[in-house]
């Protein structure tokens, strides 16, 4: 199991960003999210206690969410995933948190569609941003 984790591990320290799909299952994370976070959650290895609280080992890398809902939960109270998984992240040194949501997605056709359309704009400006031009809706379109 230790190698397991390790391995894990390894795969966040070599990463400059880290892209995370994340369905809501009732009103949560995914339990198979919840035992990655046990994995890669390692006092000593991947965070470490001091005088003022725990401190990271992963700080200056990026996490993006994608996060996906049937219903509307975005800033609501409902909403217990995303505040577990900034917290979770915090703890091993990841700040940098970018959400990109599509949510109504059992809602209905016209729902399901804007959501969409709004989502892969995000994408979209995403790649923008990170200075890929070369049509990137292209490449969102690909991994939809």
């Amino acid at each position: 199991m230790v190698a397991y984790s390790d391995a894990l591990i390894d795969e966040i320290r070599r990463a400059d960003e880290i892209v995370l799909g994340l369905p809501m299952y009732n009103y949560g994370i995914p339990s198979m999210l919840q035992a990655y976070f046990d994995h890669i959650g390692r006092a000593g290895v991947t965070f470490r206690y001091t005088e003022n609280g725990p401190v990271g080992a992963f700080a200056g890398k990026k996490l993006h969410v994608f996060a996906a809902r049937g219903g509307l939960h975005a800033g609501t109270a409902r909403d217990t995933q995303i505040g577990q998984v900034k917290n979770f992240f915090s703890l091993i040194g990841i700040s940098d948190v970018q959400v990109i949501y599509a949510e109504g997605m059992g809602m209905g056709d016209a729902a399901k569609t804007n959501s969409l359309a709004k989502a892969k704009a995000q994408i979209i400006d995403l790649f923008a941003a990170a200075g890929v031009h070369d049509r990137p809706e292209e490449r969102v379109a690909r991994a939809a």
